[in-house]
Formats: C-alpha cells, structure tokens, sequence
C-alpha cells in the first residue's frame, strides 16, 4: 500500500497545499464502537487500539472530542435505558418533558419522541433550556491537543448549531415542528434566541484552545431545512462561527446527513470551510462535481462514496465505480477528500473497508 493519508495532508486540503496528493479519511467512528462494545470486530483486529484498527484500514483515526458538558442544575433530569430504549425526562417547575430514542439497524440511537409536542410543552421547554450551561471540559481534549502522531487528526466538537438543535433535539420532524410553521412561532423563535446566545458563548470559548479542526455534528437534511429556513435560521449563525474559528486559526467542518444539493451553497457563502457527507444517490443527491458548482472553490468537500456500497448486499461494481470517480475527481481537485460520505455504516463489509484504502493509495 502506497503511503497513507496523513494529518498533514488534510490540513494541507484544507489550506490548499495540497501537493498532488489524494487524501483519504474514513469516518469509522460509529462502526467501531458499534463492533468494539459488542466483541464483533473481525478476529484479527480484535484487542487493538483505534488508532491500530484505521491504521490496517488505510486511514488516519478521526478522533473527535467533546470539550464541553450540557447541565441543568435546575432542572430534574432522569434517564432510563432499558433493552433497545432509551427515555430521558426533564421535571420543571413548569411540568414535565419526555423523549425517546430507540436502537435502529445501523447501530446508532433513532429519537422517536421529542420533548415539545404541543403549545402546553413550550414552557417547561423554557425553563429547561434556561436552565442549561454549556460547561468548558479543557481536561478531555487537552490529551488530544497533545498529540502529534501523522496517523490521528483530533477534532474539536461543537454542539449542534441552534436551529439544527431544536430540529433534531427538541421539535422533531411532526406535531412539534408544526409549532414553528404555526400560531406558536414566536415562542418557539425564543426559545430559539435562548439556544443561540448560549451556543455563542461556547463557540468563542471553544475557539481558544489549542487545535485547526472543528466539527458542527449538523446532521443537515435538506429535505426538511429549506434554503429560505437556512438564510432565516442558520446562516448567521454559521456566519459568526467560522468568524469566531478564523480568527483563532481554525477550520469549520460541518456534517451533513441527507439530501444537501440546496445547502451547500449556504454553507459556503457563511464561510465553512469543509462539508462532510456529500455523495450522490443512492444516499444523497449531490455527487461530487455538482457539490463543487453549488460550493466556492475553497471549501473543502469530503466524501463522493455513499455509505450503500460498503455493504455486501450492494453490486460492488457500484462501489468500485463509486470509488474510481471519487479518486479521479481528487487528482484535479485539491480540496476533495475522498471518504465514506456521513459514516463507515456498521454492517460495512471489511473487505470493501479494506479494499477502498487500496483503490484509493494505489
């Protein structure tokens, strides 16, 4: 194998030095602690480091870290998990909220219940998110910030952007969100206010400490974040972190989930600086040349292979094909990075994990 991506190269991407280079990033962290917590990584890798496993997988480890703790001192805060379930409730002076999260196929935890259902729920929605702090944790990413091996890109990560936030944490995708479309609007836009001058405040802390790498865990999905949505909701905002980070030094990456083709453009002109998950069909709706018309020519794209073709059950001419495009997109365009869009999926086939980094380092 021909020699691996290093930190040095992705940063080089982002800067746009990159020197002919095609770097390669897989982002195994949902598969490995998928397989490491259940004992199921294949035999050879097991009882090795992270670190060892992206390694024999052809890709530097993408570690990223949380430097910061959510609190509510004032509010009662109970989890229970069970079997399959998970159910977190906030007891507030002004009553209680539920949520639920159940464990999908793809070893990730799917919510399924959200706290704000009904106009009656946006006051105890109040209090709790008046109650929050964003506590800085220096202590979990100064290990990281530390660290100098080529094989391991460190990664600050930010909370979800506000309006990401209360789509994908508090309101959900039914009754609650028809709030925000509805007579509730504006109390719902407050709590959105709230949320906004919190996340402020740790942005501007976060942006101090030592490190390039910053991730905003969006999620976006384009399919419910519309681009008028985006220009009222979240451009300033993005706008004021990527300000915050440039002047410390730092790079914005922001993570995308699904359907992007009417955000990208948004996420450029706001000033982030990479997008990870882009890719065409069957997973999104953006294959890499189109990304870069809607993008500027400076914002890095990560991705062009859909998380589909790592499985087993998908033609592997299809994946094969995937990864050809990707890499030849890759030698003409120095801000591409060639990766698994979003995240290696648990049920990824090894060989095809295997045989990606090879494609790609040939």
């Amino acid at each position: 194998m021909a020699r691996m991506t290093t930190r040095a190269d992705v940063l080089a991407c982002f800067a746009g030095d990159a020197k002919g280079t095609v770097p390669y990033v897989a982002d195994l962290t949902l598969w490995l602690e998928w397989h490491s917590t259940r004992g199921t990584l294949p035999a050879e890798w097991q009882g090795r480091s992270p670190r060892e496993i992206a390694r024999a997988l052809g890709t530097p480890l993408w570690q990223v870290v949380r430097p910061w703790r959510a609190e509510m001192p004032d509010v009662e805060v109970i989890r229970e998990e069970r079997e399959g379930e998970r159910i977190l409730r906030y007891r507030t002076a002004g009553g209680e909220l539920r949520a639920r999260w159940s464990l999908g196929p793809d070893g990730d935890w799917w919510q399924n219940e959200y706290p704000i259902k009904t106009a009656a729920d946006l006051p105890a929605a109040g209090l709790a998110i008046a109650a929050r702090r964003y506590v800085p944790d220096v202590a979990a990413w100064q290990p990281w910030q530390e660290e100098t091996a080529q094989d391991v890109i460190p990664v600050i990560e930010l909370p979800k952007t506000p309006y990401s936030e209360l789509l994908h944490t508090w309101l959900g995708w039914d009754e609650g969100l028809l709030l925000l479309l509805g007579n509730e609007r504006d109390q719902v836009l407050e709590l959105l206010e709230m949320m906004e001058a919190q996340y402020r405040e740790l942005v501007a802390v976060l942006a101090r400490l030592p490190g390039t790498l910053v991730l905003a865990p969006d999620n976006l999905d384009g399919q419910f974040i519309t681009p008028r949505a985006f220009r009222q909701h979240m451009a300033d905002s993005y706008c004021f972190t990527a300000e915050t980070l440039h002047a410390q030094g730092k790079r914005l990456v922001v993570h995308l989930g699904g359907m992007g083709r009417h955000l990208l453009a948004g996420l450029a002109d706001a000033g982030v600086d990479g997008i990870e998950g882009v890719a065409g069909p069957p997973q999104s709706d953006t294959p890499l040349p189109l990304a870069r018309e809607k993008t500027s020519p400076s914002v890095v794209l990560w991705g062009g292979i859909p998380q589909d073709y790592l499985l087993a059950t998908q033609p592997e001419e299809n994946f094969r094909q995937a990864v050809e495009e990707t890499v030849q997109l890759a030698h003409t365009d120095a801000r591409v990075i060639v990766g698994v869009a979003d995240r290696v999926p648990v049920q990824a086939d090894p060989g095809r994990l295997l045989a990606l980094a090879e494609m790609v380092h040939a």
